[in-house]
Order: C-alpha cells, then structure tokens, then sequence
C-alpha cells in the first residue's frame, strides 16, 4: 500500500534517516580517528572528559614539580661545586701553614712570602662566598665581598663609576609657565661651556622658529620663556629638548539671522514685506553664559496682532522652554537678559550680552500683506547656534634632557637575595611545597658556627685573621683551617643529602606522572582498531543507505503506468 503513495514515500524516509545515522557515526568515528582522542568533546563520554581533565592537571602539576625539582638540583650543584674549589684553597692554606710551621723557615722574609699567597686565598675565599644562583647567594652570611650588607634578604650591589651625571631636568628652572608664545614645536637646545670663564651659550636646533637669547646666570630665553640652571653642572654637549605649545585666543561667533520667519493666520501664510535684521552680536559674546542666552532664542514663538492697516501693532515672544519675554522698552538687564519692544510697527528684540543691551534682530511689520489687516497669528524663529571657546594658556613642557659623554653617569646595580634556604614546590598539591633548610648540627669544628657562611671572616671559617708569620702562629693556624676544612665538609654534606633526597623525589614524580598518564590514556585515548572498524562499518553503511535511498525515490515512478 505504501509503496502505491506519492505524497509520503516511507521507503525513502526511513533510507534518509538511516543515511543521516550512518552520516553523523561516520563524523565521530573520523573524528576519533583523526584526533587520537576518543573524547573530543563532552558529549563523547562527559563523566570521562571530567575524570581525565583532573588527571591531565595533575599530571602537568607532577611534570612541572619535576623541573622545580630538577631547578632545585641545579642551584644546589652550583652551591656545592663551588665549596669543592673552596675545599682546594684551604687545603692549599694547610699546606702554606705547615710549610710556614717548619724551623727551616725563620727568615721573615720567607714567611712574609708565604703570608702573601695566604692573603690572596682568603680575599678568593671571599669571592667564592659569593657564588650566586639566578640572584640569590647562600654562602656569605649576607655580606658581599667587598662589604655590602643584605637588608633583610635583598641586597643591593651597586659599583659607582666616575664622573657623576650632573645635569637633569629636575635642576631647570623655567619661567614663564603661561606661555603665549608664536608656534607650537618642539625644540632641542644645546649648551657650550667656555673653558676659561666658565660662561655657558645656547644654542636652539634648526628646527626652532625662535630667537635665543642667552643670561649671563648660565641660562637662556626663547620666545618669550626663560630657562634658569646652576652653571657648574652645565658642561659643553648638555642638550634640554623643550615642547612649546602655544595658547589660543578666545574663539567668539554668532549669526542670528532668522531663516524661517511665517505668519499663518486662517490657512494662509505671508512675511511681513519689511523682513528681519539681524545684527552681528560675534563680538559681544564673552562667555559661556552669554552663547547661551543667544541660542535660547532659537525656536521662539511670536504671538502677534496686526492693525486695520495690517502693520504689527503687538507681540509676545515665548522661549522654547516657555517662559514669556518681558516687554521692558527694549532695555535688558542682569535682571531681566532678554527684553522686547514693539514700536513704530517693529518687534525688536534685546539681550544683556557681554555685560550690555546689545540688540539681536528687527521684525519689521511695518508694510504687511492686505490679507492680514486686523488679524492674529503666529511667527516661529529658527537662529544659527551661537559659539564660543575660552582662551587656553599655553604650555612648556621639558620632554627629556641629556648630557655630554665626558659627564655620563654609569652604574652597575645588581639585585641580589641572601637566602639560607629554598621553597620548592616539589608535587601538583600546595601541600608538595618543601621548604629545604641549609642548615646542620656537628661538633668538631672548634669555634666555628654551625651555619652556611664559608667565608674567610670571622663568622664564617675564621681564616681572614689567621697569620703564618711565626711557627706559633703558622701550627695555630693549622688547626683552624682544620676546622674550616670540616666546616666546608659539613657544608656540602648537608648540599649532598639535599640534592639526594630531590633525586628521589624526581623518580617517584617520574614513576605517578608515567602511571598517571596511561589512566588518563586508557580514559581519552581511541583504540585505533577498534575505531578503524567502527569507521569501515559506518561508511560501508553510508553507501548502502544512500543506495537504498536511490532504489525507494525510484519506486513512485511505478504509478505513472497506472495513470497512462
């Protein structure tokens, strides 16, 4: 029965569902295929994309904990490698104190030969404290070699060359400051300094419009500005670059001439024959207040009674916002700003403008069109916006000032941290952040603190005040350096235990990371065979159904027979 229907053929319908099936399998499966991933999307296993996108943070969490591991090994070999070249000096020191201790050696000479190279150790013991790793030093107790003191943790190392920078833009004095000058420009100005007076000249850059004019103080005047300075740190090859911007006069402009002034009176319209004048009130605009008062006017309707003859014979003029013009003869006042008169058949208007009445337009009715004698009506004033801007001062703006290279400032700064131990964030958990102490317990050190501090000081191994210039001297110095030299050991003991146990730790992130990382596999990666076979399915079912769909669309055809 359903394959004798044209109008719903169910063969065809159901082949384009299966098609479309068969279609969208075929999509994913490709998908899959194409990506590796058998989740591509939360749609695809939603409870799985949730499980392996925790994995995925822990996992890259655990890999990054290795490279701060790794990172932490790196700043504990470059601490210890350099304690093993401090281990050489002393044991060179143990060697020159016992050398020095032996009788053969009672010239002073000799001895003081030997103290030499024993000085010149502890200044290298010194410089090796100061082995830093990325800006942080942990071998110096917080003293730099040459004295410099941690504040707190941070230390500022700073090496001062000669010749001090002298001249900056802080030491120009500029007078002035409302510049009403001639050009907006930029200009750079350039000093000479006479070797034998002293005296300074200024020179301007081609570019200056200006004259200069030099003062006999040392600074100089441009266009109608003045720049002061201290001549003694003014030196030949100073520059000041200078940005003059020039003020503006007030900007005052008005043209209150009526365009569209009608009379309508019983459907007809006509202008009065006389017309409008309009004055030119531009020049008595002097503030906001009175541009203001001007553009009130704009839109204003005029009530108006005409006499037997036609000609005006009275007005009243209504704002925009409402509110009625007094007649007042034509006079306005603070009181009373926009006025009236209607006189000799003329409606004149009025305004207190620029601290005066200055009149603004002339209505004249005075020779009126014959239809309008005897009548009332209406007139509606359309203005041009009255403007105005205020004056702006100018202004001088020093941009950048420089000085010659014979008074250049140098400086070498070098931010450092004294730190006896390190943080390191060692897992993917807050909880994972190790805080590794540089510190030890040991006796047999004689006096020596218990500390990370491998400097030749006292505080440190104590050797910078150790002499050789006696046998006395050179056997007690023998067994500091002793001391020292267990000191060092402990030192890169305690450096050694550290970096064994992040070594340790490295592993077992490696080993969870590795473990870790197949169960996040097993949850978003596609089986490749499995998949491929999903796919050949799915296109060899893609090409059945669009068959079918040829063979069911074909089907219909069969009632043409029947109708011929």
């Amino acid at each position: 029965m359903a394959g004798m229907v044209v109008q719903h053929n169910m063969n065809a319908l159901g082949a384009y569902n299966k098609l479309n099936s068969n279609v969208n399998g075929l999509k994913k499966s490709s998908e899959k295929l194409s990506s590796g991933y058998r989740i591509n999307r939360a749609g695809d296993d939603a409870a799985g994309l949730a499980i392996s996108e925790k994995m995925r943070s822990q996992i890259r969490g655990l890999n990054q904990a290795k490279r701060n591991s790794q990172d932490g090994i790196s700043m504990i070999q470059t601490f210890e490698g350099a304690l093993q070249e401090t281990h050489s000096i002393l044991q060179r020191m143990k060697e020159l104190a016992t050398e020095s201790a032996n009788g053969t050696y009672d010239n002073a000479t000799d001895r003081a030969a030997i103290q030499l190279e024993f000085d010149q150790l502890n200044d290298e013991l010194n410089q090796i404290a100061d082995t830093d790793f990325n800006g942080t030093v942990a071998l110096n107790g917080g003293i730099m070699a040459d004295g410099t003191k941690a504040n707190g943790s941070a230390i500022d190392y700073t090496k001062n060359f000669t010749e001090p920078r002298e001249l900056t833009k802080d030491d120009v004095t500029i007078g002035n400051l409302g510049y009403a000058g001639t050009a907006n420009e930029t200009v750079t100005f350039t000093a000479t300094k006479d070797k034998d007076t002293g005296a300074v000249t200024w020179t301007k850059s081609d570019n200056g419009v200006g004259t200069v004019t030099n003062k006999a103080e040392g600074g100089f005047a441009y266009d109608g500005a003045t720049f002061g300075f201290d001549t003694d740190k003014v030196n030949t090859g100073d520059t000041l670059t200078v940005t003059f911007t020039k003020g503006k006069a007030a900007v005052a402009a008005s043209n209150p001439a009526a365009v569209d002034i009608y009379i309508e009176d019983n459907d007809s319209k006509a202008t009065f024959a006389g017309g409008v004048t309009a004055e030119d009130i531009s020049g008595s605009i002097k503030s906001e207040e009175d541009r203001d008062l001007v553009n009130s006017l704009n839109g204003a309707s005029i009530g108006f009674t005409t006499d037997a003859t036609g000609k005006l014979s009275a007005a009243t003029v209504t704002l925009a916002d409402g509110s009625v013009i007094e007649d007042t003869t034509g006079t306005a006042t603070v009181s009373n700003p926009l006025s009236v008169k209607v006189a000799g058949n003329k409606l004149e208007i009025y305004g207190f403008i620029g601290g005066a009445n200055k009149k603004i337009a002339t209505i004249d009715g005075s020779a009126a069109n014959d239809d309008f004698k005897s009548k009332t009506g209406e007139m509606s004033l359309v203005f041009t916006d009255a403007k105005y801007a205020p004056a702006e001062i100018g202004t001088i703006t020093v941009e950048a000032s420089a000085v010659s290279k014979s008074n250049a400032y140098d400086a070498s700064v070098a931010k450092m941290t004294y730190a006896d131990s390190v943080t390191l964030q060692v897992g993917a958990r807050t909880k994972d952040a190790v805080d590794f102490t540089f510190n030890y317990e040991s006796d047999g050190m004689g006096e020596l603190e218990a500390n990370m501090n491998v400097s030749a000081r006292e505080d440190g191994l104590n050797t910078a005040n150790l002499s050789l210039a006696n046998q006395e001297d050179a056997n007690y110095a023998i067994d500091q350096i002793d001391n020292a030299i267990n000191k060092v050991s402990m030192v890169r003991a305690t450096f050694g235990s550290i970096q064994n146990r992040l070594e340790h730790k490295i592993e077992n992130i490696t080993t969870t990371s590795e473990n870790l990382t197949e169960a996040e596999s097993s949850i978003r990666d596609t089986d490749m065979a499995s998949e491929m076979m999903n796919y050949t399915k799915f296109n060899i079912l893609q090409q059945a159904a669009q068959s079918m769909l040829a063979q069911a669309n074909q089907q219909p055809q069969g009632i043409l027979q029947l109708l011929g």
